[in-house]
Formats: structure tokens, sequence, C-alpha cells
């Protein structure tokens, strides 16, 4: 027989989270210098699978492991005071994890800023700056035939300069050392940039009213549904609600989908707050990253401004938690690690137990349901301030119009009236390039990606085919591959073509094209932003880079050049997304005193939801939509997931699945809908399969998709294809 083993014969080992690809964390013994254990939350740098990588510590115990003593030490304890990761984030985060089915060590890396995941420490401003000692005075000090310590101070003067303008101004690295080492200057940290708030904005009585109602709702968790058509001054609130946060001196987050719309909306609440509003977006640095990361740790931050990686960001006091255009469908993670910000934001203030807001013209079925349960408040503001009308929508039928570059002559017509009458007009078309496809005119024959299932897009500037899904650029043709015809000709139309038609018909105009081919970085969109803003006469076109968030009050004029775009999709929520899109497009016209037009050029009249869209309100077709969904018992009326496998051998991601499925234990009220190919079945050279998993409870879904991480991970074919498991998918196809 053999014995029981003694009481807590184990060693006291370390729980450490390492960003690893298993569901599991690992003990480490702890480091032989080690004088007390950390606190939950601090990093360490662990060895783990031949090389250095930074772990979370978690907590101490002894091991659950037969064979400690085979443990590996930690090598070094690199937060020894207070963690980086505070305990509302380590309970977001482990609650992440546990919902999302992402790996521990994946998911806590996501609370700290891209530098400390590396094990840098935590940013801290740099003393890059100099000033004179007590005064100008102290210039006398230095001596006469130091001539250019002289002159360096003279150039500082009675303010605080960075070192980078002496630099400039031609004085050497010497001079600005001596000027140091003779304690004449001494180096200092920069001055946060003052800001001068503008004057209270008037608040109409509907505006006023939801203020009163969600200021006296500011001191607990309570999520609230701001439902504003466009134009309402919803940001108006917004900025109403931060300023009491900032009085009662907490923070607040705010969350936005697009990093195109952060150099508008930052200016906007520096102007309104008077205080920096730090950002966290991709298109930052790592240091830019950093320095927010600690700015809204140590509080310094009263306010971040943030795309959804924010949403992960460490705060000192968090108070309010603000999500706009919460239906956008980029705040949902495409990628690995998949997650809703909208929805991580919500648990985010419960946990931190402070109020969110969601703000939206076209609110999300989610929200909207929530709201009719009880769990959401809901707030609406159906009126532009200052009797500004909302604009008015027409139906534009192109069968059977002769079309230049897919405008007819009607809305040329429109555009040009409304530069007549010295405004701007917007063309939205959600496609870029010159063309959607080149094909043959003899045999028919499409010019294809060789790794995707995708015809190649045509680009004009440079000459070029372009697929937009594994971005593979290649020449363009001057025959057929199939029939060696000359006879090429594009098909559709793209941003590229339609900026040709402008600058043909309005020569004298300004024609600004948004969308990613043309707008490379921030710096780029902020000069086309403030080239529309000067102009004052324009034509606006781009892609969905258009439709979010912009305000462009002399735009009088939108045209939706294709709205069919998504109208007999297969995906079940195509209506939705296209019934957001147009409203908000539409909603960038008639925001000042302005009156507004919207011509939608569509094949198909007649469909109920085109009709829809002139004669009722977004929320009644939501309406419609959420019984229609409640029918068939789809989202948010039911719940579904995902288990999806990639491989380069078709096959192998067909066999993953098959293998999978014949082992899950499916219960009665799970429905599996595959294995399926998705609607693009080869994408980037990898052959894409996927089981639909569909029940009226998220617990069922979940509770299978918890299985298929678990016994998917242990099968052989695991190892040769790509696959994951996701619950609440966005995208179904």
């Amino acid at each position: 027989m053999i014995p029981e083993p003694k009481a807590n014969s184990s060693p006291l080992v370390w729980v450490i989270a390492v960003p690893s690809p298993l569901h599991r964390v690992f003990e480490y013994l702890p480091p032989s210098a080690a004088q007390n254990t950390p606190q939950p939350g601090a990093r360490v740098k662990v060895p783990f699978a031949g090389r250095d990588v930074i772990g979370i510590f978690l907590e101490d115990r002894r091991s659950e492991l037969p064979a400690a003593t085979a443990l590996k030490c930690v090598e070094t304890l690199l937060d020894d005071d207070l963690p980086l990761l505070g305990s509302d984030q380590l309970q977001l985060l482990r609650w992440l994890c546990e919902y999302y089915l992402i790996p521990h060590g994946e998911a806590l890396q996501l609370g700290l800023a891209t530098p400390e995941r590396k094990g840098r420490p935590a940013w801290t401003a740099e003393a890059d700056h100099i000033a004179i000692r007590h005064g100008t005075e102290t210039i006398n000090k230095i001596p006469v035939r130091a001539t250019k310590q002289r002159a360096a101070a003279q150039f500082i003067g009675e303010h605080t300069v960075p070192i980078a303008s002496l630099t400039k101004a031609g004085f050497s690295a010497a001079v600005v050392s001596a000027l140091i080492k003779s304690g004449v200057a001494e180096r200092k940290r920069a001055e946060p940039p003052a800001y001068s708030p503008q004057p209270t904005v008037n608040l109409t009585d509907a505006q006023q009213g939801i203020c009163s109602t969600l200021k006296a709702q500011m001191t607990g968790f309570k999520p609230h549904l701001l439902e504003g058509v466009t134009g309402s001054g919803k940001t108006e609130i917004y900025i109403e609600c931060i300023k009491e946060v900032i009085a009662r001196g907490q923070q607040a987050l705010v969350i936005i989908p697009e990093i195109g719309l952060t150099p508008q909306t930052k200016h906007r609440f520096e102007a309104a707050l008077g205080c920096e509003v730090p950002l966290i977006h991709s298109g930052l640095t790592e240091a830019e990253r950093g320095r927010t990361w600690a700015m809204a740790r140590s509080g310094a931050a009263r306010v971040v401004l943030g795309t959804r990686s924010s949403v992960f960001c460490s705060f000192q006091t968090l108070g309010l938690i603000v999500v706009d255009e919460e239906h956008d469908p980029s705040f949902r993670q495409q990628d690995h690690p998949r997650y809703s910000a909208r929805d991580v934001a919500v648990k985010r203030a419960q946990i931190c137990n402070c109020p969110i807001i969601m703000g939206s013209a076209t609110p999300s079925l989610e929200t909207l349901a929530n709201c009719d349960q009880g769990r959401y408040q809901h707030h609406t503001l159906m009126q532009r301030p200052h009797g500004s009308a909302l604009p008015d929508i027409s139906l534009i039928d192109t069968r059977g119009l002769a079309l230049s570059s897919g405008l007819s002559d009607e809305a040329i017509n429109q555009i040009r009236f409304a530069l007549e009458r010295k405004e701007q007009a917007l063309l939205f078309i959600n496609r870029r390039g010159f063309a959607h496809s080149l094909q043959c005119e003899d045999c028919g024959w499409v010019a294809g990606c060789q790794h995707c299932d995708s015809s190649m897009a045509v680009h004009r500037t440079p000459p070029h085919l372009s697929c937009h899904y594994c971005n593979t650029k290649t020449s363009v043709p001057t025959y057929c591959q199939q029939c060696n015809s000359n006879r090429l000709s594009s098909r559709g139309i793209g941003t590229e073509q339609l900026e040709i038609l402008m600058n043909r018909h309005f020569s004298t105009t300004p024609v600004f094209r948004i969308d990613s081919d043309n707008i490379k970085n921030m710096e780029t969109l902020s000069q086309a932003l403030d080239g529309i803003a000067s102009a004052e006469s324009a034509v606006l076109l781009g892609t969905q880079m258009l439709s979010k968030g912009h305000d462009f009050p002399r735009v009088t004029c939108v045209v939706v050049v294709d709205a069919d775009s998504l109208l007999y999709s297969p995906d079940f929520r195509a209506e939705e997304r296209l019934l957001q899109l147009l409203v908000q497009v539409a909603g960038r016209a008639g925001r000042s005193s302005l009156p507004g037009k919207v011509l939608i050029q569509t094949r198909s009249p007649d469909h109920s939801m085109m009709q829809q869209l002139v004669e009722r309100s977004y929320t009644d077709q939501a309406r419609a939509l959420l019984t229609r969904r409640e029918v068939l018992r789809l989202p948010p009326k039911g719940a579904m997931g995902l288990i999806r496998s990639d491989s380069k051998q078709e096959k192998d991601a067909i066999d993953f699945l098959d293998t999978l499925r014949e082992q899950l234990p499916i219960r009665d009220e799970v429905r599996l809908i595959g294995p399926m190919p998705t609607l693009m079945t080869r994408r980037a050279n990898m052959y894409r399969y996927q089981i639909i998993v569909h029940a009226q409870t998220r617990r069922a879904v979940h509770s299978l998709l918890e299985a298929a991480r678990d016994i998917g991970s242990q099968q052989k074919l695991a190892r040769k294809v790509s696959w994951f498991v996701e619950i609440d998918p966005t995208e179904t196809l």
C-alpha cells in the first residue's frame, strides 16, 4: 500500500501566467533572492520553452505536481513594490480569459502597455528640457570667455525649453552639459501643455434633462444607452458627464471605434475640458502608448481616449466609461485574442462600480434587447439642436440608367447644385481602388487572386491589381490568361474612378478622397480633415472611413453610390449592418443650419428595407428586425458560437472538425451546423471550414465551446491546422 504523502510536504511555489497558447498556468520555484511574496499582478521573468518570457504572478501555494523538485526557478521579480496590473484589471482579465476562452497568459498581457510586456519599466517622463536656475541674473556668473554658454543661456532666458531646441539652434551637447555642470542651468521635465477651456455649450432642454438624469447616477454601476439621431449632440452630454467625474477626482475612459476619429475627437474634448486627453491606438509608437498607460495608472490623465484596446488600460480611479458608436463592428477583435470591446467595457464598469454610457444613432440589436429587458437605461435624443432638421432621403432607381462611373445624372446634378451654393457634397462607396475586377470581353475570364477565392481589384495610382483580402499585388495584364484576347475591361466602381469623374466635372473644386489607399497615417488624415474644414465648397468621397462620427457642417448633399452591396448577403446580420451604415452615412448631411439631402442609388428600390429607410425611423426598423430574430432564435434572442479550422491542406481542415464533432458531448438544446466552408473558402492560401454552434442560451453554447477547446487540443491534427473557438461571433461566414 502506498503511504499518504505528509501534509505540506510539497514546496511553496509561485503560480505564473505565461504568455503561451496553452490554457493553463505554471508553477515555478521562487527566486533564491526573494525576500517577500509579490502581490498578484506583478511581472516576473521566467524561463519557458527554451527562452525567457515575461509572466504575471498570480499567487503562492503548495505545489500540486507530483514531482515538484523538477520545477524551474523564477529568474527575476520585475515589480518589487506595486504590481503594474491593478486588482480590478486582474479581475477583468481573468473574466476575459474564462468567457472568451483565451489562454491565461495571453489574456493578462492585454493589461500592460507594449513596452511593459517586454519587461521594460513603466514609462516615466524624461527630463529632456532645460531652464536657468534662479532667474536670468544667474547668466552673469558665466565666465565672459564662455561666449557659447552665455549665448545658450540667453536663448533659454526665463523659459523652460526642450534641449532639442538648443541643438537645433546650433548649440552643441558639450555647451548644454557645461551649463548644467556649472549649476547655471538644470534639467527639467516638460511642463504639461496648457489648455484654455471653451465656453460651455448651451444645452437644449432634452440634452439638459438627460444630463441631469445621468449625473444623478454617477456613483455606481449602471449601463446607459444614449440613442440620438446623427448630429443630436450626444458628445456634449458625454463632456458634461466627464466634467462631473473629473470634479469628483475620478477618471474617464472614452472608447471610439476607429483611429480616424481620434484627431477630431481629441481636439474637441481638450477644448471643452481644458486638459490633455492622451490617446491609445495602434498608430502610436510604443513609447507614446506607454506614456498614456503610465499617466492613466498614476492618475495624471483625467481622461483617456482610445480604440478597442484602451478598454484594458490601467486607471487609478476609473469613474466613467463612454463607448461612442457602440454598434460599430470595429469594436470586435477579429483575430486572436477575440473579444468585444463594448461588452468588455460593460464588465469593467461593473467591476469598477462605475456607470457606462453607450451612445449611437443606430444602436445594435443586442443593446436594444438589453434595454427592453431592463438591464440598460434607455435615453433618447430624437431631434437635432438649434432647429436643424434631419436630411430628406430619396431613392434613385438605377435600373436601366446610363451611369457615369456609377453615378446617375440626377446625382451629378444635385452635387453641382450644392457646389454652386458654396456647400459640400459627400459620395460614399464602400470599395476602394478603381474597379472591382478585370474581365475578358471575349471569354469572361476574371483576374483572380492566386491565394484567395477572390477577384483582384484594379488600381490606377499606380497601375496594378490588388487582392483586398491578402494584400497580394501584381501588374495589370495586357492580355487574357485564358484565351489570349487583349479585350480586357474593368468591372465595377471604386473610389479612384469616382475621384477622376469628380475632377473632370468639377475641375475648380477640391476633391478629398478618404480611403485606406490615400490616407496612410494620422498625419495625412489630419491634413485632409483640415483641408475639408477650410474649404468653402468641396467634394468628399470615400469608404466607411467617412461614415462614422465625423462632423462636416458644410456637407448638404450625400450620395450613396451603391446601396445593394449587403442587401442580399447570407449573413443574418447583413440587414442590420446595411441599415446602420446607410443611416450613419445619411447623417453626415445637414448637420448645421444648412438643409441636407441624401440620394441613395439602388437597383432594388422596391425592397422593403429600402422603402422603410425613407418612411420609418431606425428604431422602428430595428424593432422589426428584433422580432424576426426572436422567431428564428438568432442573437440577441438566441446564442451562437463558432469553431473554425484553417489549413493549407483542405482535407486536414475538414478532418479536424469532423473528428472533433464526433467527440463533442452534444445536448438536445444545442444545434451544430457543419463542418461547412466559409463564404470565402480559400484565403491567403488557407482553406477555412467551420462549425456553427446555435442554442437558445449563451451558457449552453459556452459549455460546448469549452469542451471543444479541451477536446480539440488533444487531437493529433490540432498541430497541423490553425483553429479556434469563438463565443458571440459577429461574422459567421
